[in-house]
């Protein structure tokens, strides 16, 4: 039963941070996830907020930090804490605009922290006034 659980959890997990569509040439992965696939971050639109989400199948540590770069060079990080999500899954979804400074339109990097190491980054592009 254990097992059949881990299983229905990753599927979840997967669910969670998969991109739907199929990538262009020019395209910037929004997702990744560790080689076992119990830990993936993601940076997404979901009904129109940019959400940079942590999703762990068990709860690997109890904070982190997300740090986000903007084109102008400003690094913002914020401290948040690992929490049980409503899909099962252990970590954060935050909204990029409620917790950092916009920098302007181009590419932003973000960066996952745990215990002041490096944990993980993606990019994400920003074409618009903010958005």
């Amino acid at each position: 039963m254990r097992r059949f659980a881990i299983v229905v959890v990753a599927a979840a997990l997967a669910a969670m941070v998969l991109p739907v569509g199929v990538a262009g040439a020019n395209h910037i992965p929004h997702t990744r996830c560790d080689p076992s696939g119990d830990t993936c971050v993601s940076v997404k639109k979901i009904d129109g907020v940019r959400r940079l989400r942590l999703g762990m199948l068990f709860k690997y540590f109890p904070k982190h930090q997300v740090c986000v770069k903007g084109p102008d060079d400003e690094r913002t990080c914020v401290g948040f804490r690992t929490r049980r999500l409503n899909n099962g899954l252990w970590g954060s979804s935050v909204d990029w605009r409620a917790h950092y400074p916009f920098g302007g339109r181009g590419i932003y990097r973000v960066v996952w922290r745990t215990q002041g190491r490096f944990f993980t980054s993606l990019r994400f592009h920003v074409r618009g006034g903010g958005g």
